[in-house]
């Protein structure tokens, strides 16, 4: 539920920019911040900043992969762990950044950005999204390493349990 809370708001803002606020300029917090919607059709900040020139289509198969991938991750470890909250919450970001990506490369072309941080570049409620994911498990490799290091045990241990079929010991 909370996943699809978190996408709907962020295409619904798209669309009410979109049919409402397409052409205004206006700032948020002057000097830094400002309201201005521009079409971003790179579609990925790696392509932006690299210059790299892959197209749409390559972009929507990547994100569409690793969407699955995602979702497959993320299912191993909750069936072998009980994943805590805090783990809930930073796959609920990274998952509706990822499914947001994927809407905007299909949909949009690319995507609506209308946040400019000023002297940088502009971003949307899906960057945010996913840097809040990057934010938290920053806090955690820093602050509470435990809690990644109950992630990493569901890996040790499935490589080392020899009931496992299709699992391999390490020598």
């Amino acid at each position: 539920m909370g996943i699809a809370a978190l996408i709907a708001l962020e295409q619904g803002l798209k669309l009410v920019i979109n049919r409402f606020f397409l052409h205004v300029s206006a700032p948020i917090i002057a000097p830094i911040l400002y309201f201005e919607p521009m079409f971003n059709r790179q579609y990925s900040w790696f392509n932006s900043m690299l210059r790299i020139g892959d197209t749409r289509l390559f972009h929507i198969v990547l994100v569409g992969i690793l969407i699955v991938l995602l979702f497959l991750l993320y299912r191993y470890v909750q069936k072998r762990t009980r994943p805590r909250r805090i783990m809930k919450v930073m796959f609920a970001f990274l998952f509706a950044g990822a499914v947001c990506s994927f809407i905007d490369k299909v949909f949009w072309d690319g995507s609506l950005d209308y946040i400019r941080l000023n002297g940088f570049f502009t971003f949307d409620l899906k960057d945010l999204y996913i840097n809040t994911f990057n934010g938290i498990l920053i806090y955690l490799l820093i602050f509470r390493s435990h809690v990644i290091n109950e992630i990493g045990q569901v890996f040790k241990k499935h490589d080392k349990d020899p009931a496992q079929p299709g699992t391999r010991q390490r020598k």
